[in-house]
């Protein structure tokens, strides 16, 4: 198996200030973790511990000890963590993303997955942040979607794909 499933900061707290589309998002976050358990693919989590006041896990996500749960400091889920190590072990080459924030930690991970040459899969539909000043949290996940939906990066690429798209 050459692929896993990253879920980024789908954590209790930032979940509770309302992101677009929550319920729905966690909804298929968890359909993807089956799919990938049932595939016999790795499931990465990845929490920022500069959450506050609860930086757990949301409650109603399909985390199971043993699993992988990597907490990082900034948005670039690699930078300063052992991720990109825990994905050589397990000989991984493509990463399928969802999680939360879209702007943020999402956006950044993609890209720097993709410069150091995995193959992207961003599920479009399993990705969500907040409204912002300027735009809404949906318009924010339609942008992403679009802008990283063909991004090359030497020998790595981010894609966008539909949640029932998405490859194990």
């Amino acid at each position: 198996m050459d692929a896993a499933l990253l879920v980024i900061d789908m954590q209790k707290s930032l979940f509770e200030e309302g992101p677009w589309n929550g319920p729905a998002v966690l909804g298929v976050i968890n359909h993807l973790i089956a799919r990938a358990r049932a595939a016999g693919a790795p499931v990465v989590f990845l929490a920022d511990r500069r959450v506050e006041p609860d930086a757990g896990l949301h409650q109603d996500l399909a985390w199971k000890p043993g699993d992988p749960l990597i907490e990082k400091g900034f948005c670039d889920s690699f930078l300063g963590t052992d991720l990109h190590a825990v994905l050589q072990e397990r000989g991984v080459k493509r990463l399928i993303v969802a999680g939360m924030q879209s702007d943020f930690c999402v956006d950044t991970t993609c890209r720097r997955a993709a410069s150091l040459g995995y193959a992207v899969q961003l599920v479009g539909d399993a990705h969500t942040t907040f409204d912002h000043e300027h735009l809404t949290g949906e318009q924010i996940v339609r942008h992403h979607n679009r802008i990283l939906r063909r991004l090359l990066a030497g020998d790595g690429s981010v894609t966008v794909v539909d949640s029932a798209e998405a490859s194990f």
